[in-house]
């Protein structure tokens, strides 16, 4: 099935260079792919404004900042894997042969190459810096999993979460190549852009529905977690986790939308002039945040049975918003969140019979009184926001934390939370 996303004829003639249009790019400046005007377009961080970094291309798509300080970006126009040079010169540095349609391009796990999918080929390539295409996964190796594939993303076990725009799947690689159906729900809708923070989430941008979905890969759990909202950013492409905060997100008209840990979305910037932003970047992003988040022992089970959960959402690291998300409490119970700095292994001590995770003789142990939202069994769901500091100090730190609620319906009327290890990382 060919999926009925348009695909926009380039505004301005083919060409494979162009002069440099405006300064190169700062850490925190975004590149935004810009198919109607067939160029680059760069937003300057520090005033909010937008100019053609270089022009020349017919359908730039999802690019990535790569640590040689170049911009690199498939175009399924031009049907290549460009390079841009800070002096905003472009070249392709890999073009036609297997190719058919790239899109999508994301470093490859040792550094040395891109990592490319192609939709029209249903095939994932290893692009080398010297041209070479190799193909790494396709349609006949991925049991016919794969099916138009656009954004991708890595997980630390080295496997490959890909969105496939042909039949509105998820679906997940390994390091082996084995290939499974990690979601084919209809909240999947002509998906794009992908991101995996650390926390376990992995945000999907729906081209057709105009939102961006969750899914906790733990569980396989799949939530709408922002939009839509057409009059902010409609038919949202690319999608990226950002050192700023949160995700970036683009699309039209002309606009780029930054989502916090609540989800919501504010504009960061609007062209209307530019119609369609296909692609979003920024150099800083070229590394992605080592903090992560993870769950850890067992919660103690309340009223109807539901045993709540403490989860996180955004990879914790220096300058980052992040969240801590409550699921499955009491509705309006009185809570206490506990915040330490050692684990405690269970059994170890209870409250009322619900086992306490976080250790309380830790050089840190900190509660904070929490009332819960929401009326009955398993609606005291909640999600609290934190601006962590910009303190390069913090990497490598861990914080432990746990939830107790008041709960008349539990074994011992207190109902716990499993605990979460939150490790900062650059």
């Amino acid at each position: 099935m060919q999926p009925v996303r348009r695909i926009l004829a380039p505004a301005l003639a083919l060409a494979l260079a162009s002069a440099p249009l405006v300064a190169q790019f700062g850490p925190k400046d975004l590149a935004l792919s810009a198919p109607p005007a067939g160029a680059i377009w760069k937003v300057d961080a520090a005033t909010g404004l937008g100019a053609p970094f270089t022009q020349g291309f017919a359908i730039p798509h999802y690019g990535w900042f790569g640590l040689d300080g170049n911009f690199y970006v498939p175009d399924r126009g031009i049907v290549a894997l460009m390079q841009i040079k800070p002096d905003g010169s472009a070249k392709p540095i890999s073009i036609g042969g297997l190719f058919q349609a790239p899109v999508t391009c994301i470093p490859s796990l040792d550094g040395q190459a891109w990592v490319m999918s192609d939709m029209e080929a249903s095939t994932i390539f290893r692009v080398d810096y010297d041209g070479t295409q190799t193909v790494m996964h396709d349609a006949v190796s991925t049991g016919g999993l794969l099916n138009w594939p656009d954004g991708m993303a890595w997980d630390d076990q080295g496997g490959l979460y890909v969105a496939n725009l042909g039949n509105d799947t998820i679906i997940y690689i390994d390091a082996q190549g084995q290939t499974s159906l990690v979601c084919d729900s209809e909240l999947v809708s002509q998906p794009g852009g992908v991101a995996l923070d650390g926390a376990g989430n992995l945000f999907v941008a729906n081209y057709e529905s105009s939102d961006v979905i969750r899914i906790r890969v733990d569980t396989g759990e799949i939530s709408v977690f922002w939009g839509p909202e057409v009059e902010k950013v409609s038919h949202p492409n690319d999608i990226k986790l950002s050192r700023s905060g949160g995700l970036i997100t683009c699309g039209r008209p002309g606009n780029v939308g930054r989502i916090d840990a609540l989800g919501n979305l504010t504009v960061i910037y609007s062209d209307p002039i530019l119609q369609e932003l296909d692609g979003v970047a920024a150099p800083e992003d070229a590394t992605l945040s080592s903090g992560r988040t993870v769950m850890y022992g067992a919660g103690t089970a309340g009223s109807g049975g539901f045993v709540p959960k403490l989860r996180g959402i955004f990879s914790p690291g220096p300058g980052q918003l992040i969240g801590l998300e409550f699921v499955d409490f009491l509705g309006s119970a009185p809570a206490i969140l506990f915040v330490g700095s050692a684990e405690l292994p269970a059994g170890v001590a209870k409250i009322k019979g619900a086992p306490l995770l976080v250790n309380p003789a830790g050089a840190l142990f900190l509660p904070m009184a929490l009332a819960l939202p929401g009326a009955g069994a398993g609606a005291g769901d909640i999600t609290l926001q934190f601006q962590v500091p910009m303190m390069p100090a913090l990497d490598g730190i861990s914080l432990y934390h746990q939830v107790f609620a008041a709960d008349p319906g539990a074994a011992h009327g207190i109902s716990a939370s499993n605990g979460l290890k939150e490790t900062f990382g650059l």
